[in-house]
């Protein structure tokens, strides 16, 4: 039970919509873990109110606040500061309030990263391969270009959207690159590692989808992720762990991009095993 008082400090969500957003279960238990006097709210924004929103962090000394959909990017205007990662990223999901300076973050990218290191995954020197082409792969290619030597092939339909990425992100220098934009047609003869799906195609209630299914060739050598968290195993894992594939999930993303927000906003952790159990629990 949050105890609160007139010391209490607050965090919150802005988006639309919140109603469903798991993010008040996490940093609430984070909270109350550390003892810390703070509650974490969800807000729901309209597009039309956001410059308010995010002023009133600053007005109201909120410690800061986490963006979720529509408006990681139409923050961006408001905002004091933003890290390298949100630059390259374009897009903001987590912002602080330095004494009245807002400074905004992105930390689904190294959410993922650190998903992986814990489950003891090095894509070093692997050929990646990205399904998508939006927010989401284009976070998770920032981060795993900036962590790995690593090639990454974007993988989309629309493939001006893939080579506009290419294009924005190959002029930097990074320990890996974007080494070629492909449409689905072309899946089958590449040489993939990792594959890793950005896309929303079997998420939940449309679970029986796979991501360009008709062109996926899955060997039992790869490493094969999702970021979609619901359902906990997507059929494209299913389809891969029987083939016998290493497979890695979408819910251990979720956790760790908190996580990181998290210590960003208190330099404390969360410790990931308590915080999956709970969330399983909550979720599925």
């Amino acid at each position: 039970m949050i105890n609160i008082n007139g010391g209490t400090k607050a965090v919150c969500l802005i988006g639309n919509p919140v109603i469903y957003s798991l993010s008040p279960f996490i940093h609430n238990y984070g909270f109350g873990l550390h003892n810390v006097n703070s509650v974490y709210l969800a807000h729901h924004v309209e597009d039309n109110s956001v410059k308010e929103a995010v002023y009133g962090i600053k007005g109201l000394n909120y410690i800061g606040c986490n963006v979720t959909y529509p408006h990681k990017t139409s923050v961006i205007p408001f905002l004091d500061e933003l890290t390298e990662e949100a630059k390259l990223i374009g897009a903001v999901n987590t912002i602080k309030n330095v004494n009245g300076k807002l400074v905004g973050y992105n930390t689904d990218g190294i959410g993922f990263i650190n998903g992986l290191k814990n489950k003891g995954f090095d894509l070093n020197g692997k050929n990646i391969c990205i399904l998508g082409a939006g927010g989401a792969a284009r976070s998770i290619i920032v981060s795993l270009i900036k962590e790995y030597r690593c090639n990454v092939i974007v993988c989309n339909r629309n493939i001006n959207k893939a080579i506009e990425i290419s294009n924005g992100l190959n002029k930097y220098s990074f320990s890996g690159t974007i080494s070629e934009c492909i449409e689905p047609s072309q899946l089958k003869s590449k040489d993939i590692d990792v594959l890793i799906n950005c896309t929303p195609v079997g998420m939940s209630p449309n679970e029986d989808a796979i991501p360009f299914e008709e062109d996926l060739l899955i060997k039992k050598d790869m490493l094969v992720c999702d970021l979609i968290y619901k359902p906990y195993e997507t059929k494209l894992l299913k389809k891969a762990k029987e083939i016998g594939c290493q497979v890695h999930y979408g819910l251990d993303m979720l956790l760790f991009q908190a996580i990181v927000a998290f210590k960003i906003w208190t330099d404390k952790d969360i410790p990931f095993g308590e915080l999956e159990i709970l969330l399983k629990r909550q979720i599925y």
